[in-house]
Protein backbone atom coordinates (compact mmCIF):
# COMPACT_ATOMS: atom_id res chain seq x y z
CA UNK A 1 0.00 0.00 0.00
CA UNK A 2 1.20 3.84 -1.04
CA UNK A 3 2.28 5.94 2.00
CA UNK A 4 3.86 9.13 -0.05
CA UNK A 5 3.44 10.51 -3.35
CA UNK A 6 6.83 11.90 -4.60
CA UNK A 7 6.96 14.58 -7.23
CA UNK A 8 8.88 15.84 -9.35
CA UNK A 9 8.40 19.66 -10.24
CA UNK A 10 9.60 21.10 -13.42
CA UNK A 11 7.06 19.35 -16.17
CA UNK A 12 4.90 18.27 -13.03
CA UNK A 13 3.77 20.22 -10.68
CA UNK A 14 3.83 22.89 -13.52
CA UNK A 15 3.66 22.72 -17.33
CA UNK A 16 7.28 23.94 -17.88
CA UNK A 17 9.34 22.36 -19.50
CA UNK A 18 9.17 24.03 -23.06
CA UNK A 19 9.82 27.09 -21.76
CA UNK A 20 13.13 25.71 -19.60
CA UNK A 21 14.03 23.77 -22.89
CA UNK A 22 13.51 27.41 -25.21
CA UNK A 23 15.65 29.20 -22.49
CA UNK A 24 18.33 26.74 -22.78
CA UNK A 25 18.82 26.73 -26.24
CA UNK A 26 19.28 30.38 -26.58
CA UNK A 27 21.81 30.06 -23.87
CA UNK A 28 23.58 27.10 -25.96
CA UNK A 29 23.50 28.86 -29.05
CA UNK A 30 25.70 31.53 -27.45
CA UNK A 31 28.30 29.41 -27.32
CA UNK A 32 27.76 28.24 -30.57
CA UNK A 33 26.03 24.84 -29.49
CA UNK A 34 22.78 24.39 -31.82
CA UNK A 35 20.46 21.66 -30.79
CA UNK A 36 16.25 20.32 -31.50
CA UNK A 37 14.45 20.43 -28.64
CA UNK A 38 14.60 17.15 -28.79
CA UNK A 39 18.10 16.59 -28.72
CA UNK A 40 18.90 18.91 -25.67
CA UNK A 41 15.71 16.95 -23.79
CA UNK A 42 17.09 13.31 -24.44
CA UNK A 43 20.69 14.66 -23.42
CA UNK A 44 19.91 16.29 -20.30
CA UNK A 45 16.37 15.36 -18.71
CA UNK A 46 16.83 15.32 -15.17
CA UNK A 47 20.58 16.86 -15.26
CA UNK A 48 21.36 19.37 -12.45
CA UNK A 49 23.24 22.57 -13.92
CA UNK A 50 26.27 21.65 -13.30
CA UNK A 51 25.95 18.39 -15.11
CA UNK A 52 23.45 19.97 -18.34
CA UNK A 53 26.54 22.46 -18.32
CA UNK A 54 29.77 20.61 -18.06
CA UNK A 55 28.34 17.73 -20.70
CA UNK A 56 27.77 20.27 -23.15
CA UNK A 57 30.15 23.29 -22.94
CA UNK A 58 33.02 22.50 -20.93
CA UNK A 59 33.49 19.44 -18.92
CA UNK A 60 36.02 21.44 -16.41
CA UNK A 61 34.09 24.13 -15.77
CA UNK A 62 34.03 25.58 -12.35
CA UNK A 63 31.65 25.73 -9.82
CA UNK A 64 31.49 29.82 -10.27
CA UNK A 65 31.28 30.05 -13.86
CA UNK A 66 28.62 27.64 -13.66
CA UNK A 67 26.76 29.55 -11.30
CA UNK A 68 26.75 32.62 -13.54
CA UNK A 69 25.45 30.77 -16.53
CA UNK A 70 23.01 29.09 -14.46
CA UNK A 71 21.92 32.23 -12.86
CA UNK A 72 21.47 34.13 -15.95
CA UNK A 73 19.31 31.37 -17.52
CA UNK A 74 17.16 30.84 -14.74
CA UNK A 75 16.41 34.70 -14.48
CA UNK A 76 15.64 34.65 -18.30
CA UNK A 77 13.89 31.41 -17.84
CA UNK A 78 11.50 32.76 -14.02
CA UNK A 79 10.39 36.06 -16.16
CA UNK A 80 9.52 34.69 -19.28
CA UNK A 81 7.26 31.77 -17.51
CA UNK A 82 5.53 34.01 -15.27
CA UNK A 83 2.32 34.79 -16.96
CA UNK A 84 1.66 30.83 -17.16
CA UNK A 85 2.33 29.89 -13.59
CA UNK A 86 0.04 27.16 -12.34
CA UNK A 87 -0.09 23.99 -11.31
CA UNK A 88 -1.18 21.22 -13.55
CA UNK A 89 -4.72 20.34 -13.44
CA UNK A 90 -6.01 18.07 -10.37
CA UNK A 91 -2.98 18.87 -8.19
CA UNK A 92 -4.40 20.56 -5.42
CA UNK A 93 -7.53 18.68 -4.99
CA UNK A 94 -4.94 15.55 -5.38
CA UNK A 95 -2.33 17.47 -2.15
CA UNK A 96 -5.56 17.59 -0.20
CA UNK A 97 -7.18 14.46 -0.60
CA UNK A 98 -3.61 12.59 0.68
CA UNK A 99 -3.30 14.73 3.64
CA UNK A 100 -7.07 14.24 4.34
CA UNK A 101 -6.24 10.08 4.09
CA UNK A 102 -2.43 10.80 5.88
CA UNK A 103 -0.64 10.01 2.78
CA UNK A 104 2.63 11.67 3.01
CA UNK A 105 3.82 14.57 0.37
CA UNK A 106 6.86 15.97 -1.29
CA UNK A 107 9.27 17.10 -3.42
CA UNK A 108 12.15 15.29 -5.23
CA UNK A 109 13.47 17.67 -8.25
CA UNK A 110 16.59 18.79 -10.51
CA UNK A 111 15.60 22.29 -9.69
CA UNK A 112 17.66 24.70 -7.51
CA UNK A 113 16.37 26.74 -4.78
CA UNK A 114 15.49 29.69 -6.43
CA UNK A 115 13.51 27.91 -8.71
CA UNK A 116 11.81 25.73 -6.06
CA UNK A 117 10.85 28.54 -4.32
CA UNK A 118 9.82 30.37 -7.56
CA UNK A 119 7.41 27.53 -8.03
CA UNK A 120 6.17 26.10 -4.41
CA UNK A 121 5.77 29.42 -3.09
CA UNK A 122 4.74 31.42 -6.24
CA UNK A 123 1.95 28.97 -6.07
CA UNK A 124 1.47 28.43 -2.10
CA UNK A 125 1.81 24.94 -2.23
CA UNK A 126 4.97 24.46 -0.16
CA UNK A 127 2.83 23.69 3.17
CA UNK A 128 1.67 20.63 2.14
CA UNK A 129 5.04 18.80 1.68
CA UNK A 130 6.79 16.94 4.58
CA UNK A 131 10.06 17.49 2.59
CA UNK A 132 11.39 19.40 -0.50
CA UNK A 133 14.79 17.65 -1.91
CA UNK A 134 16.30 19.64 -4.59
CA UNK A 135 19.30 19.82 -6.40
CA UNK A 136 21.89 21.15 -3.92
CA UNK A 137 20.79 18.20 -1.99
CA UNK A 138 22.43 15.73 -3.86
CA UNK A 139 25.63 14.97 -5.77
CA UNK A 140 23.96 13.31 -8.89
CA UNK A 141 20.68 14.34 -10.33
CA UNK A 142 18.52 12.08 -12.36
CA UNK A 143 18.26 9.45 -13.99
CA UNK A 144 20.37 8.33 -10.59
CA UNK A 145 18.18 7.38 -7.65
CA UNK A 146 20.01 9.97 -4.98
CA UNK A 147 17.08 12.37 -5.12
CA UNK A 148 14.61 10.01 -4.49
CA UNK A 149 16.06 7.83 -2.09
CA UNK A 150 16.83 10.89 0.10
CA UNK A 151 13.11 11.86 0.32
CA UNK A 152 12.60 8.81 1.34
CA UNK A 153 15.59 8.36 3.89
CA UNK A 154 14.43 11.88 5.21
CA UNK A 155 10.45 10.65 5.70
CA UNK A 156 11.75 7.22 7.38
CA UNK A 157 9.80 4.81 4.56
CA UNK A 158 11.02 1.87 2.63
CA UNK A 159 11.12 2.88 -0.96
CA UNK A 160 8.88 0.06 -1.91
CA UNK A 161 5.70 2.24 -0.15
CA UNK A 162 6.71 5.42 -1.90
CA UNK A 163 5.03 6.31 -5.48
CA UNK A 164 6.81 8.62 -7.71
CA UNK A 165 4.82 11.30 -10.50
CA UNK A 166 7.41 12.08 -13.59
CA UNK A 167 7.43 13.88 -16.93
CA UNK A 168 10.88 12.74 -17.72
CA UNK A 169 12.14 9.49 -19.02
CA UNK A 170 15.58 10.62 -16.48
CA UNK A 171 13.12 10.86 -13.25
CA UNK A 172 11.28 7.16 -14.42
CA UNK A 173 14.24 5.54 -14.41
CA UNK A 174 15.60 7.49 -11.30
CA UNK A 175 12.31 6.20 -9.67
CA UNK A 176 13.00 2.74 -10.80
CA UNK A 177 16.51 2.60 -9.58
CA UNK A 178 15.38 3.67 -6.67
CA UNK A 179 12.60 0.54 -6.48
CA UNK A 180 9.78 2.90 -5.91
CA UNK A 181 6.69 2.93 -8.32
CA UNK A 182 5.87 5.83 -10.35
CA UNK A 183 3.07 7.76 -12.76
CA UNK A 184 3.91 9.18 -15.60
CA UNK A 185 2.47 13.00 -16.46
CA UNK A 186 2.83 13.26 -20.21
CA UNK A 187 3.05 17.13 -20.64
CA UNK A 188 6.79 16.21 -22.08
CA UNK A 189 6.38 12.60 -23.36
CA UNK A 190 3.75 10.40 -24.88
CA UNK A 191 2.08 7.97 -22.81
CA UNK A 192 3.66 4.85 -24.82
CA UNK A 193 7.11 6.27 -25.01
CA UNK A 194 7.12 6.60 -20.98
CA UNK A 195 4.97 3.09 -20.00
CA UNK A 196 8.19 0.69 -21.33
CA UNK A 197 9.19 1.41 -17.84
CA UNK A 198 8.55 -2.01 -15.97
CA UNK A 199 7.53 0.13 -12.60
CA UNK A 200 5.27 2.67 -14.50
CA UNK A 201 1.86 2.09 -13.19
CA UNK A 202 0.20 4.46 -15.23
CA UNK A 203 0.09 7.62 -17.63
CA UNK A 204 -1.87 10.44 -17.07
CA UNK A 205 -2.21 13.94 -18.98
CA UNK A 206 -2.69 15.80 -15.43
CA UNK A 207 -3.94 15.06 -12.00
CA UNK A 208 -7.79 14.56 -12.84
CA UNK A 209 -7.11 11.31 -14.38
CA UNK A 210 -5.58 10.18 -11.11
CA UNK A 211 -7.38 8.25 -8.39
CA UNK A 212 -5.65 8.22 -5.39
CA UNK A 213 -7.96 5.27 -4.13
CA UNK A 214 -6.65 2.87 -6.55
CA UNK A 215 -2.98 3.24 -4.87
CA UNK A 216 -3.84 3.25 -1.10
CA UNK A 217 -6.68 0.60 -0.78
CA UNK A 218 -6.67 -2.88 -0.47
Amino acid sequence: MIQALIFDMDGTIVDNMRVHTAVWLEVLAEFGINMTPLQFQAATAGNTNGELLRKLIDPQMSEARVAEIAHEKETRYRERFRPFLQPVAGLEPLLQQAQQANVTLAVATAANQPNIQYVLDGLDLRRYFATVVGADDVKRGKPEPDLFLLVAARLGLSPEVCLVFEDSLAGLEAAHRAGMQSVAVTTSHPAEEMMIHPTVRQAIADFTQFQLTDFIEG
